[in-house]
């Protein structure tokens, strides 16, 4: 495993992390672990070094932080652990007031006596400024106190991230960015140049990028909002994807390199469902992607994608 400085923030992560949103969550679209894969998933991450873990209060219905606090029981030092405020298990309130009452909550089922990140998970963008949103002042009362050591938005567009980084004191950003969905990568540098650090999500585009799926495959869960219209293209741009795919790495390598050649990303977060799935997202890490590959995945989005960016 390899580590990364999270921004100027003091925290140090490792390159691959673990989204815990899958963890618990059996009964919906995630097709999520139960409670003994998850556990061993979160045991088995720790023994490869992972030390950066996402979670959100709304994952799996609170499940997912109760899970993770009872996995990383007598371990918590060796990790940086971040999760949300905004999206709830009984719905959403993004009310300044409703911050303190969710970190509490969030500290409890995490089992620790504070959180590394907190981010606002997908704000209304009216909330992004801290010219005229007084939640940052909240957050800057619970790092004072302790609670908390950095905060910052899980938000998807440049515009958000860079609203954020002029207006308030955020240290950490969550994206969706992809060879897919380069529009954040500018930001993300910028963010990074500005002492923030950026957690990567989506990074293998709900497993297009791994490939899983092609023109032929059809959806019955989430992924079924997609359009026939929206469905070839993104087949497309799988296929252009694999294309460049370099002799001897898998796509899930190549995928998962190309956004860490980002400087301003800390850490990415891929989907993970299985020890094994584990296993095969830490290995994609062990070096960097050449540099023509890069090259050339920067430009399929530029030719093919930049001024239309693909639907979530």
């Amino acid at each position: 495993m390899r580590y990364r400085a999270f921004g100027d923030t003091g925290m140090t992560v490792s390159e691959i992390g673990l989204g815990a949103w899958q963890l618990g969550n059996t009964t919906d679209w995630a097709g999520g672990p139960d409670r003994a894969e998850s556990l061993a998933i979160v045991g088995a991450a720790l023994d490869a070094g992972v030390t950066f873990f996402d979670t959100a209060p709304n994952y799996a219905g609170g499940h997912s932080e109760d899970l993770l606090g009872q996995a990383l029981e007598g371990r918590r030092d060796e990790v940086v652990l971040c999760t949300k405020f905004g999206n709830h298990p009984g719905g959403q309130d993004f009310s300044a007031k409703a911050i303190r009452g969710s970190v509490e909550r969030s500290l409890r089922r995490l089992r620790t006596g504070h959180l590394d990140i907190v981010l606002f998970h997908s704000p209304p963008h009216e909330l992004l400024d801290g010219r005229v949103a007084s939640h940052y002042e909240v957050f800057e009362s619970l790092k004072r106190e302790g609670l908390i050591r950095a905060y910052g938005g899980s938000v998807d567009w440049p515009a958000d991230i860079e609203t954020m980084l002029a207006t308030t004191k955020s240290k950490a950003f969550e994206v969706w960015l992809s060879a897919l969905h380069q529009e954040p990568w500018e930001a993300t540098e910028l963010a990074g140049a500005a002492g923030a650090g950026s957690v990567v999500k989506v990074a293998l585009e709900s497993g297009w990028l791994a490939g899983r799926y092609d023109g032929t495959s059809t959806f019955t869960d989430i992924r079924s909002r997609w359009s026939p219209e929206q469905l070839r293209r993104r087949a497309e741009l799988t296929a252009d994807f694999m294309a460049l795919v370099p002799q001897g790495l898998t796509p899930v390598q190549t995928a998962l390199r190309f956004v860490l050649a980002n400087s301003g990303v800390s850490t990415v977060i891929p989907g993970t469902k299985s020890v094994a799935q584990l296993r095969a997202n830490i290995a994609a890490a062990d070096e960097d992607l050449p540099a023509e590959t890069v090259e050339a995945l920067r430009k399929l989005f530029a030719e093919k994608i930049a001024g239309d960016p693909l639907d979530w």
